[in-house]
């Protein structure tokens, strides 16, 4: 796509920061019983491939959605998404997208730093988002993101698939009955172990800023509100290993962890975090620590205990204890998954639990691993019900209050502090 120089300056300075005002605002478009959900897909890479695969998906099966767009920075994956979506329109850059008039929502699937930019945009000219997790790259862009979901009442799902599994939602209710007596602590992993080095993932030799056709990457649009420098291709196909626009494990993975104990136990905000680890493995020039630890305390007195490593594939189990028991959850994400709950006794309990549940231990079933498509789905439902998805803006806030003040701890090398009334980030202990 050529431009000429007026407008390509246009649309760089409107995406260097986090004003939404530079594009003219658009009327909701009120959706008939009949009326298809006119979808555009931001991001094309592996996991934009996905949820571009999976609205087409939803249109072919459901008859309610159609991908009429796709954006990329890079013309070989933007090819390709014209391929998967016959008919949708592709664009370079999103700001061209979201003036189109006839679109009601856009899945986002930018490396982190474009999250909260491309999410304010979009709601500013009123459409729903579904964003990959993490929500943004900071607490401060989630506390704008959310204020403006609140005040524009946009939907906004972020892509935290497990929350949309009965699993979590059996646990909620499960600790909700007083299964666990008060909950103390809840503790999780996602770790893995790839030789090659996690996150480096291939790198199209022949891509570039200068290449043209397929080849060609527009690196000043990709790179955005994030601090300039000349196009580096580990930066660009693996972006995830360098803080400018990623948390590293914290926002690729310990995003997956932290949200369902916010649904099951309290979403609440965290009133103390730490991050610890460091580059114990990697010498591949990545920016973000290979094993990372972070831990929580939360107002309804509980606290959140999530490590993991990229070099170490065997966390610790994933639990929520209680006083009287204690809820096993199995993993996820590590090849130890169960298809059950199972909640077993504390010893001093033991006989109370047994009078009151008539068993020494409770199997929860129907608690697996139920896919991805039904978090996309939801969030589809949504646009339709004008009812919050399981990932709404507001879990999502609080979820990034505690991961991203994680990495500020594990990166300045302090605990921070988080006042839940005023919102505000503090590094003392609140008096």
């Amino acid at each position: 796509m050529t431009l000429n120089s007026t407008r390509r300056s246009f649309l760089h300075a409107a995406g260097a920061g986090l004003g939404v005002a530079v594009l003219p605002k658009a009327n909701a478009r009120v959706l008939g019983a009949n009326d298809r959900i006119n979808v555009g897909v931001i991001g094309l890479g592996a996991r934009g491939s996905y949820l571009l695969q999976a609205a087409v998906e939803r249109g072919r099966t459901k008859g309610d959605v159609q991908v009429v767009a796709v954006c990329d920075v890079y013309q070989r994956r933007l090819t390709r998404g014209t391929e998967v979506a016959p008919g949708a329109k592709p664009y370079v850059y999103h700001e061209e997208l979201l003036a189109r008039t006839d679109l009601d929502a856009v899945m986002i699937a930018t490396p982190d730093h474009w999250h909260a930019p491309i999410t304010l945009r979009a709601f500013e000219s009123a459409r729903d988002v579904y964003c990959e997790k993490p929500m943004t790259h900071t607490v401060e862009q989630a506390a704008q993101v959310v204020r403006k979901a609140r005040e524009l009442k946009r939907i906004l799902q972020v892509g935290v698939q497990s929350l949309s599994w009965s699993k979590w939602h059996k646990a909620k209710d499960a600790i909700a009955a007083g299964m666990l007596g008060q909950v103390v602590c809840c503790h999780g992993t996602y770790s893995r172990n790839d030789p090659e080095g996690d996150w480096n993932w291939p790198i199209d030799a022949d891509a570039g800023p200068n290449a043209g056709g397929e080849a060609h990457i527009d690196w000043k649009q990709w790179l955005g509100p994030a601090p300039k420098r000349p196009f580096d291709a580990d930066r660009f196909f693996r972006f995830r290993k360098y803080w400018d626009y990623s948390g590293g494990i914290a926002t690729d993975l310990h995003y997956h962890t932290v949200a369902p104990f916010h649904l099951a136990v309290k979403n609440e905000h965290p009133t103390r975090v730490v991050g610890m680890g460091g580059l114990w493995i990697y010498s591949d020039g990545r920016e973000v620590p290979d094993t990372f630890l972070n831990a929580a305390d939360y107002p309804s007195k509980f606290s959140v205990l999530v490590q993991s490593s990229q070099n170490n594939a065997y966390g610790p189990v994933t639990m929520i204890r209680g006083q009287h028991a204690t809820m096993l959850l199995g993993d996820d994400w590590e090849g130890r998954e169960l298809d059950h709950i199972r909640i077993v006794p504390e010893k001093p309990f033991a006989e109370e639990f047994l009078k009151k549940h008539g068993k020494d231990e409770i199997i929860i079933p129907g608690a697996g691993n139920e896919g991805d498509a039904r978090h996309v789905d939801n969030f589809f439902d949504c646009i339709r019900s004008r009812q919050q998805p399981v990932c709404d803006a507001d879990l999502s806030y609080k979820v990034m209050v505690h991961i991203g003040l994680a990495v500020r701890s594990y990166r300045e090398g302090k605990v921070f502090y988080f006042d839940p009334v005023r919102e505000k980030v503090l590094i003392s202990v609140p008096s």
